[in-house]
């Protein structure tokens, strides 16, 4: 299983500082899969799961995150041309409502303002600071010590304001500290720019038709093993909703990739409840459906692979 996420032609974009990858690299991606692996389909990796088929050796299934209107206008005609199944999991905010996820909003603002993330660091803990009375937070210095370390793709302060940003302050803190910071350095008119980043309906619609495979992502983006019962099965339904509205299979099979890797027994017990067949996280591992539980498919990140 590979995941990708932004993948884009960034001699034309106004992000250059946006982390993905370049549309030459994805092609010469492709070539190296083709040529290396056996590029496979959802029919095929539900048939082995069944014990009807095997896949074949060194078998790749191919995942896009998020939706991308990218993923529309160049990740779809290049799998098209080459007859290759893509799974592009969409959350559903953006594509029917055009509403800009919080992770898009964090992503961009560090694109806007390359070599000042200490300038965002000072901004991000003086709202904190500003917002104290008003919620349950903790100190500056517990929250550098929980989520300032550096990982394999980010130094410790671009770290630190995603997860700030992302999971570690309460969720309409981190909602309107994040808005705050994209109206300041990138755009005033989320509804625009949402229209811009993310494909449609439609598209979504068209890309099914033409062979793609589309899945569940969530309503909102949100980390669906923080949030309680009742929020996930809401954000399950929204999904389910919006696949049968598009055509995707949702009677007898569906996917599901989980918003940055979260998910928690409870969340596993609504999926099954509902008939989930597979679903998708971000361990970067490969996946193995005789040891693996079908619906905790680890995922090779794009980065894991040679161009």
């Amino acid at each position: 299983m590979v995941m990708y996420h932004y993948v884009r032609d960034f001699s034309r974009t106004r992000y250059p500082g946006i982390r993905g990858l370049d549309l030459a690299g994805f092609r010469r991606q492709l070539d190296y899969l083709q040529a290396n692996y056996t590029v496979v389909s959802v029919a095929d990796v539900l048939a082995a799961r069944r014990g009807a088929a095997a896949l074949p050796e060194n078998a790749a299934l191919l995942t896009f995150d998020d939706a991308y209107a990218e993923h529309y206008a160049l990740v779809f005609p290049e799998l098209h041309a080459r007859r290759l199944q893509g799974v592009f999991f969409a959350p559903v905010d953006p594509v029917c409502h055009g509403r800009l996820l919080d992770v898009n909003r964090v992503h961009f603002v560090l694109a806007a303002t390359l070599n000042r993330v200490g300038e965002l660091v000072q901004l991000l803990e003086a709202a904190v600071e500003e917002a104290r009375a008003e919620f349950d937070v903790e100190t500056l210095g517990a929250y550098r010590a929980t989520w300032a370390h550096a990982n394999r793709f980010d130094d410790a302060q671009t770290i630190y304001i995603k997860r700030m940003l992302q999971t570690a302050l309460p969720e309409p803190l981190r909602n309107r500290i994040a808005g705050e910071l994209f109206a300041r350095f990138v755009s005033a008119d989320e509804a625009a720019f949402a229209a811009e980043l993310y494909m449609s309906e439609a598209q979504a619609r068209l890309m099914l038709d033409c062979g793609m495979a589309i899945g569940a992502h969530g309503a909102s983006h949100c980390w669906l093993n923080q949030v309680p019962r009742d929020r996930q099965e809401q954000e399950i339904d929204a999904s389910l909703a919006f696949l049968k509205r598009i055509g995707a299979p949702v009677e007898d099979h569906w996917l599901i990739a989980y918003p940055y890797g979260g998910w928690n027994e409870g969340l596993l017990e609504v999926l099954r409840g509902r008939g989930c067949s597979l679903g998708f996280t971000v361990e970067p591992a490969l996946a193995d459906l005789t040891r693996h539980d079908p619906l905790l498919l680890p995922r090779l990140d794009t980065n894991d692979l040679p161009q």
